[in-house]
C-alpha cells in the first residue's frame, strides 16, 4: 500500500506543486487492483504519508497538500544556488576569444562585466525576439536587440565554449536549421534527466528557463557545481514548468538581469462583460485577421468548454466572411495523451475506443490498435488491430514505444487551417506543421503542404490531426485573440 501511495504522489508532484487529497486518493487506487475496502486501505496509506510528510498539508479544511518532494528539492535548487555563486568562477581566455561583431544591449553589457557565474536573464520581446537571443555564431551576427541573441556571442567573446538547452523539441529543431548555430552544441530539457554531459569551464544557456522543472533544474544546477560551468537562464514570461524553480532560484539571491530592448507587440484590451458578445467580437476580429492573410493568427481562451464554444463562434464567422466553405464534412482526429515514465502505469489514462500505436522496429512503421476492453482485475487493456483480430497486454508492460491518442470528431471544410499532431502515413510532415485544406470529400481531404508545390491527397479515415490549442507558443509575427 505505501509503494502505491509513493507512486501516486510521485506522479502527482511530477505535474503540479498543490494537489486535492481526493488527487491522491484517486490515483493511488487507480494503481492498485481492485478489491474489497481499497479504498479503506488507500486512506490509510494517505494519513500515514501524512503523518510521515510525506504529504504536507497546505489547507486542511480544504483538503489541499504539497509533497516533501517538492519541499525538499526547492531547499536543494536554493542550496545549490548559493553554492554555485560562492564558488564558481567564470574565467576569460583571451587565447579563445572570438571578437564580436555587433554592441550588447544594456543588459549584456552589465552581464559582460559582471560575470556572474548563475544569472537570469528576463525579458519578453516576442517569440521570435525570444529565439534571436540565443542565435549567433561566432561567424556571422547580426544587429538584433534582443539579449539573448548577444548572450552566446558574450561567451565566445571571453573564450568560452557554450552550449545551448532548447526548450522543447520544436525549438531545438529550429534552432539546428539555423546556419548562423552550425558548429553549437544544442541539447534539450530531456537531456538533463538522461545524463547530460557538462564542459568543465563552459557557459550553458538555457531557453525559456521558465519551463524547468525543479527535478531538471538540480540536474543543472548540480551538473554545474561539479564542473564550475557558467549558467545563464533565459525567462520569457510564458507557462511555468512545476514548481517554480526560477522563484526557488530567486530567493537563494541569484541576480536577474531585465532586457528592456525588442519589438514589443502591440496588444488592444476590451472589455465586455457579456460573453456571447464577447466571443462574437472575439470571432469577427479574428476571422477578419485570417481573410487579410495574416497566417499565425491564434484565438486562446482556457477550459476545454470554453475552447469549444468560441470554437463554434469563430468557425460560424469564417463561414460568413467566406474563408470556410459549405459543407463540411466531420472526421475522426486523433488527439496525443501525453504518457510519462509514471502515467503510462495508471490503468485511469486508459479508455475503450482510445488509440494506441507502437512503434515497430523491423518494418520502422507504427502499429495502430484500439482499445477494445480495459479489465481492472488484470489491469491490462484488450486491444483490437485494422483486421478485428485482439491481444490482451499488461498495462505494467506498457514501454516508451507505446504511444496514446483520444479520438475527437472534427469538422473540416474548404479553406480549414490544421496542425499536425502525428506522423501521417505517406506524407513528409512533423508535429506542429500547418496545413491548409484545399478541398474535402467523406472519403478524401486535399490539402496544401508547406514547401511542396503540389497538393497530396489524404484518405480522411487515417488522417491525425488537431486544431489548434489555447497555450500554444506564437511565433514571433502571430497575432493571438485571447479572452
Amino acid at each position: 500500500m505505501q509503494q502505491a501511495v509513493t507512486q501516486a504522489i510521485a506522479g502527482l508532484s511530477e505535474r503540479k506543486v498543490q494537489f486535492t487529497y481526493t488527487d491522491v486518493l484517486a490515483r493511488t487506487v487507480g494503481i492498485l487492483p481492485p478489491e474489497n475496502g481499497v479504498i479503506e486501505r488507500a486512506r490509510a496509506g494517505i494519513d500515514e504519508a501524512i503523518s510521515r510528510e510525506q504529504l504536507i498539508p497546505l489547507d486542511r479544511e480544504k483538503g489541499l497538500f504539497t509533497s516533501g518532494i517538492h519541499v525538499l528539492d526547492e531547499l536543494s535548487v536554493r542550496a545549490l544556488s548559493r553554492d554555485i555563486m560562492k564558488q564558481n568562477r567564470v574565467t576569460v581566455h583571451p587565447e579563445k576569444s572570438v571578437p564580436r561583431t555587433a554592441g550588447y544591449s544594456d543588459a549584456v553589457s552589465v552581464l559582460a562585466q559582471d560575470r556572474p557565474s548563475l544569472a537570469i536573464v528576463s525579458g519578453q520581446g516576442g517569440a521570435a525576439g525570444q529565439r534571436e537571443r540565443v542565435m549567433m555564431s561566432r561567424l556571422s551576427a547580426r544587429t538584433d536587440s534582443s539579449s539573448r541573441a548577444e548572450l552566446v556571442m558574450m561567451a565566445r567573446e571571453q573564450g568560452r565554449e557554450v552550449q545551448i538547452i532548447a526548450a522543447d523539441r520544436r525549438s531545438q529543431m529550429n534552432l539546428k536549421q539555423d546556419e548562423r548555430l552550425s558548429g553549437e552544441l544544442i541539447t534539450g530539457r530531456r537531456q538533463l534527466l538522461e545524463g547530460m554531459a557538462f564542459t568543465p569551464g563552459s557557459t550553458v544557456i538555457v531557453d525559456q528557463g521558465e519551463k524547468l522543472s525543479l527535478k531538471e533544474t538540480l540536474t543543472l544546477l548540480d551538473g554545474a557545481a561539479r564542473h564550475n560551468v557558467q549558467v545563464l537562464i533565459t525567462d520569457s514570461g510564458q507557462r511555468t514548468g512545476t514548481g517554480s524553480a526560477l522563484m526557488a532560484m530567486k530567493d537563494a539571491g541569484v541576480n536577474t538581469y531585465r532586457w528592456q530592448g525588442g519589438e514589443q507587440r502591440p496588444a488592444t484590451i476590451i472589455s465586455e462583460p457579456d460573453r456571447n458578445v464577447r466571443y462574437a467580437r472575439l470571432a469577427g476580429d479574428f476571422a477578419a485577421s485570417v481573410k487579410a492573410g495574416e497566417p499565425e493568427s491564434v484565438a486562446q481562451v482556457s477550459g476545454v468548454r470554453e475552447q469549444a464554444i468560441l470554437t463554434q463562434a469563430i468557425r460560424s464567422e469564417l463561414k460568413t466572411q467566406g474563408v470556410l466553405g459549405h459543407p463540411e464534412v466531420t472526421m475522426t482526429a486523433l488527439s496525443p495523451v501525453w504518457l510519462d515514465s509514471r502515467s503510462r502505469y495508471l490503468r485511469d489514462m486508459y479508455r475503450p475506443g482510445m488509440v494506441m500505436e507502437q512503434w515497430n522496429p523491423e518494418t520502422r512503421s507504427h502499429d495502430r490498435y484500439v482499445i477494445d476492453r480495459v479489465t481492472a482485475q488484470s489491469h491490462s487493456l484488450t486491444l483490437r488491430d485494422a483486421q478485428g483480430e485482439t491481444q490482451v497486454v499488461r498495462i505494467s508492460s506498457l514501454d516508451s514505444s507505446w504511444s496514446l491518442f483520444r479520438p475527437e470528431k472534427m469538422p473540416v471544410a474548404d479553406g480549414e487551417r490544421l496542425r499536425v499532431t502525428g506522423k501521417i502515413p505517406g506524407l513528409r510532415v512533423s508535429g506542429g506543421d500547418r496545413l491548409q485544406v484545399a478541398s474535402v470529400s467523406e472519403d478524401a481531404m486535399t490539402v496544401v503542404v508547406p514547401g511542396r508545390a503540389e497538393p497530396a491527397s489524404l484518405p480522411v479515415k487515417r488522417f491525425t490531426v488537431h486544431g489548434t490549442e489555447a497555450g500554444e507558443r506564437l511565433g514571433g509575427n502571430a497575432r493571438a485573440f485571447r479572452q
